[in-house]
């Protein structure tokens, strides 16, 4: 009797931290962390999911791939059998296509509740004020971040309300011009020392 997948039992748990994370790719020692496994279970795993890339002496698994594995287990009313048949399948040949995007860190993204120090947000206007070109370039990414995942609520806060034109009706224009000469005799009386 084949010997059961440690993983298993944490799939979905798994499969969320996946679906939910902003990582482009995986290397072995992401994928130790994820599954909880040793080296060379890890590398046997990353051989069963359909896309792999180099980069110099790294293999890296593509998060969009390994979800789609991840979902064909969750879906499969034997995914022990399945792991099994894949284990025993020719390896995926590496992918020698250069990479666009590379992103290896989870971190959240930043948002409107926590903002880098130098950013600074009023309606219709954005300041930074930094020391450095860390700090300017830390701010701008904050800004960016926030710009793609809440551009609803940044724009409901922060964009300046837009103040209705009336059309220029005669009567509209001559009440407005009364009101600049009444400004303008204003002026003129308070100048003269009224």
């Amino acid at each position: 009797m084949a010997r059961r997948t440690s993983w298993l039992p944490r799939l979905y748990e798994i499969h969320n931290s996946v679906r939910n994370s902003i990582r482009s790719h995986y290397e072995r020692r992401d994928i130790e962390y994820l599954f909880q496994l040793q080296s060379r279970a890890a590398q046997q795993l990353m051989g069963m999911i359909d896309v792999g890339v180099r980069v110099g002496q790294s293999h890296l698994v593509d998060r969009t791939a390994l979800e789609q594995f991840l979902d064909v287990l969750k879906q499969s009313d034997n995914p022990e059998n399945l792991l099994e048949s894949r284990r025993h399948c020719r390896p995926n040949p590496i992918s020698r296509k250069k990479l666009r995007d590379l992103v290896q860190v989870d971190q959240p993204p930043i948002r409107l509740h926590c903002l880098p120090k130098a950013l600074s947000l009023e309606s219709g206007k954005v300041t930074i004020n930094f020391q450095n070109m860390e700090e300017l370039a830390n701010a701008l990414y904050g800004l960016a971040q926030i710009l793609e995942h809440q551009y609803e609520e940044f724009s409901n806060q922060y964009e300046p309300a837009q103040i209705e034109i009336q059309s220029q009706t005669p009567e509209n224009k001559e009440v407005q011009v009364l009101f600049e000469e009444l400004e303008q005799l204003k002026a003129t009386k308070q100048f003269h020392g009224a």
